[in-house]
């Protein structure tokens, strides 16, 4: 039995794997576990997604990229999606520019993500 006693985790940030064990616990306890990744999901999956994403944008890969709310599951990054926004890549921008786009992204999405699944569990 988890201590604490928590409706929610969320992984803001979070730069590691969870182990088998733990979310098993988590996943007995019923308590959601929730990632916040900035990239659209299925593509670029694990660390550097911001970078990786604007290069694939400069090779014309990619029209636009994202970020997401997702369950965590085993998989990195690969848990079903709570929600997700596109971020728009303009030609003009820096690696900067687009980063500062995602992050204002993120800020809003991992509060309504977290609002969202606490208020279906009342």
């Amino acid at each position: 039995m988890l201590a604490a006693s928590p409706d929610l985790v969320v992984l803001a940030g979070w730069m590691h794997v969870l182990g088998d064990a733990f979310l098993k616990e988590v996943e007995r306890e019923n308590v959601h576990v929730i990632n916040l990744h900035p990239a659209l999901p299925g593509a670029f999956d694990g660390v550097n997604s911001v970078q990786r994403a604007f290069d694939a944008f400069g090779r014309g890969e990619i029209e636009h990229s994202g970020v997401m709310v997702h369950r965590v599951v085993r998989e990195v990054d690969r848990g079903k999606p709570v929600l997700v926004r596109t971020v728009e890549i303009k030609k003009e921008d820096t690696p900067e520019d687009f980063e500062q786009r995602v992050h204002q992204t993120e800020w809003g999405v991992i509060v309504e993500a977290a609002k969202l699944i606490l208020e279906s569990r009342r």
